[in-house]
């Protein structure tokens, strides 16, 4: 008899038969498992939400419009509008490094850090202006009114001569006045006196190989009033010398007697050397080791251009010293800026004006203003870095006048004739005076030989009557004398006055009286 082995389903049969309790956990879990693998999927997380960063890039004057914000590690990109505001959409809150590249070559470009919340963010950029080692910095914008010159200048050599311009007032550039610009054919203003061989300073306001024909030309004008004059030269229509011939620019420079310049540019059409891509464009010291160069052989510009330079860590002062009787100019006058004891002093020009350019730091500086025979001014001013401040100083002083301009005297030998010569002071300040024969000629007396006279106004003191004696003892009739009578005083505009003085000695009469002969 053979004994059959039950099969292992039946085993579990009786397994389950004997523990119920337990097959139906058995059957349970088996039964969850595949519902549980097909629930997995729904436990993962959610993405992370995208984040708004928003700020301003602003820069010296102002908000940076056209600057373009990248950040770092996303390469998010955007461009700031007109009122500097950007907005960045970023993946995810984090650490990012934002690179912002300005529109133009007068800041510098920044690369600052930033986190960002969950739920956004704000972050604004301040720009650094590009300066030179003398503090000159710029700005570039575009659009508004392009200046024109109104008188042409003359060139010799039409493709590379120059032309001397005499200004009406000093100009200063790189910490140094200026009455007279040197404009070139090729797009440069040099400051230097007019025929000198060196520049002493340029101003490069489209340096490149240009060329005039008969439709372009150089225009210079003034504008302004004091102390924001300004001296203009425009390079009109001309012609950008070499292939393509068709190519022509207009641009202008404006100097201004405040420290300040600009350079503007019109009628681009945005390709060729027109742009600059061959040109110099920037200001240059006399030294060469102050340099702000916006741009050199780069296509920088567009139609409307406008390149502004100002001064970051100086002041100008300027002003004009004129006498207080005439309010005419005191040519040679001598000023000086000082503070702590030192500065610069210089001359002032024929027309009695001054310019200085200092260093500023908002501390004070005396201008100290004086000229022979006047009262000297000492005037205070703060020195804000790139502010002007206008001194204009009068100056006092005595103005002796004489009643006389020359004496002619009529007298016997061996007498003592008298005259009276009259002197007034008609100035505003107090004078002392003196009256001699210029070469100490003994035949000719003054008395009273000296003294003083108060200023106009301060009678009976601003007058006096001088008495002249001429004594001919001992001259023999016939004779003629001749001598020069000299005035002299405090007074600012002719502190000498030489009168001529002739006398024709007569025969004896006997007795003559004092005062006739005339």
């Amino acid at each position: 008899m053979h004994l059959v082995r039950p099969h292992r389903h039946d085993r579990h049969d009786r397994h389950a038969r004997r523990h119920p309790r337990r097959a139906l956990a058995a059957l349970a879990a088996a039964l969850a498992l595949p519902l549980a693998l097909a629930a997995a999927p729904a436990r993962a997380e959610a993405a992370p939400a995208a984040v708004d960063l928003t700020g301003t890039v602003r820069g010296a004057t102002g908000p940076e419009a056209g600057a373009v914000v990248t950040a770092t590690p996303s390469g998010a990109t955007a461009t700031t509008g007109a009122d500097g505001r950007y907005t960045l959409r970023l993946p995810t809150a984090g650490a990012y490094r934002l690179a912002v590249t300005p529109d133009h070559r007068c800041a510098s470009p920044a690369d600052v850090p930033v986190e960002v919340a969950g739920d956004g963010g704000a972050r604004d950029i301040a720009l650094t202006p590009r300066t030179d080692t003398f503090g000159t910095a710029c700005s570039a914008a575009v659009g508004g009114a392009f200046p024109s010159g109104t008188t042409k200048l003359r060139f010799t050599d039409r493709a590379s001569g120059t032309a001397d311009i005499g200004l009406p007032f000093p100009v200063p550039f790189y910490g140094r006045a200026y009455r007279s610009l040197t404009a070139s054919v090729d797009g440069t203003l040099s400051f230097a006196a007019p025929g000198a061989r060196t520049a002493d300073g340029t101003l490069h306001a489209f340096g490149d190989d240009l060329a005039l024909d008969g439709r372009s030309g150089v225009y210079w004008a003034t504008t302004g009033t004091a102390p924001h004059r300004t001296v203009v030269v425009e390079w009109r229509n001309v012609r950008i010398a070499g292939p393509p011939a068709r190519e022509r620019i207009s641009f202008s420079a404006v100097i201004g007697e405040d420290g300040t310049a600009s350079l503007r540019y019109r009628d681009l059409s945005g390709t060729g050397r027109e742009t600059g891509s061959s040109a110099t464009i920037g200001a240059e010291s006399h030294t060469g080791a102050g340099a702000l160069i916006y741009s050199r052989d780069e296509a920088a510009l567009r139609d409307g251009t406008v390149i502004s330079f100002r001064q970051t860590r100086t002041a100008v002062i300027l002003g004009r010293v004129t006498d207080t009787n005439d309010l005419l100019p005191i040519a040679g006058a001598h000023v000086a800026a000082y503070s702590g004891g030192v500065g610069p002093s210089r001359r002032a020009d024929a027309d009695g004006a001054y310019l200085f350019q200092v260093p500023a730091n908002w501390q004070d500086y005396d201008v100290v203003l004086g000229a022979a025979h006047y009262w000297g001014d000492r005037i205070t001013v703060t020195a804000v870095p790139g502010s002007v401040r206008l001194v204009d100083g009068e100056l006092g002083t005595g103005r002796v006048t004489v009643d006389q301009r020359s004496l002619t005297v009529r007298a016997p030998a061996d007498t003592r004739t008298t005259r009276t010569l009259a002197l007034t002071n008609e100035g505003s300040i107090p004078t002392t005076y003196a009256v001699a024969e210029k070469d100490g000629q003994p035949w000719l007396t003054a008395s009273p030989a000296d003294g003083a006279l108060e200023g106009a106004g301060q009678v009976p003191y601003d007058r006096v009557a001088v008495t002249l004696t001429v004594d001919t003892t001992g001259v023999a009739p016939g004779t003629v004398l001749k001598g020069t009578l000299r005035v002299g005083s405090d007074s600012g505009r002719e502190p000498v006055i030489d009168i001529p003085v002739k006398v024709i000695v007569r025969g004896h009469q006997g007795s003559v009286e004092a005062g006739q002969g005339r």
